[in-house]
C-alpha cells in the first residue's frame, strides 16, 4: 500500500483547488536556497521533513537531478554536445514543483524512521541543480508536517 506523504495543493474559495504556476505553495517553506550566477552545479541535502520542493529559474534554463545517498558523483553534468545526467529541465523564468520521489523503501512495512517524513518514507535526501548559462536558481523545501 502506498502512502500519501506530500501536501495537497492549496484550496481556494468554496473549497475549489488552485492549480498552475501562479498558485501559492500550500504551506510555508522550511528551507530556502539561492544560486546566483553559478557556473558549477549546486548540491543540497534535504531536511528530514522535506516531501516536496519548488525550483524557480531566472533568465535561463536550469537542469536538476535527484541524488542517491550512495552517489559519490553528485554534481549535474549537462554540457552541449556531451552526455548529461539530468532528471528534469526547468525552462527559463519558470517555477516548477516536485514531490520528492522515493529512493528506497526502508523496510517491508514501507517506513523505518521517526525522524521525519523524508527519512520515514525513504525519499531522496539530496538534489542537485545547475543553470545553463548565467542566471539565478531558487529552491524551496516543503514538508507535510509544517504549516503557517
Amino acid at each position: 500500500m502506498s502512502k500519501a506523504y506530500a501536501m495537497e495543493g492549496p484550496i481556494g474559495k468554496n473549497g475549489a483547488p488552485t492549480y498552475g504556476a501562479n498558485a501559492p505553495a500550500p504551506i510555508r517553506a522550511i528551507a530556502r536556497y539561492v544560486n546566483e550566477n553559478g557556473t558549477a552545479s549546486s548540491v543540497i541535502s534535504l531536511t528530514h521533513d522535506t516531501t516536496a520542493i519548488e525550483i524557480g529559474t531566472g533568465g535561463t534554463t536550469a537542469v536538476m537531478r535527484w541524488v542517491t545517498t550512495a552517489d559519490t558523483q553528485a554534481s549535474v553534468v549537462a554540457v552541449a554536445g556531451s552526455t548529461a545526467n539530468i532528471d528534469h529541465v526547468i525552462a527559463a523564468n519558470t517555477v516548477r514543483r516536485f514531490v520528492v520521489p522515493i529512493e528506497a523503501i526502508n523496510n517491508a512495512a514501507g517506513y523505518g524512521s521517526v525522524v521525519g517524513a523524508n527519512r520515514e518514507f525513504g525519499l531522496f535526501q539530496r538534489v542537485a541543480w545547475k543553470t545553463q548559462g548565467i542566471a539565478s536558481v531558487l529552491l524551496t523545501e516543503y514538508g507535510s508536517s509544517n504549516s503557517y
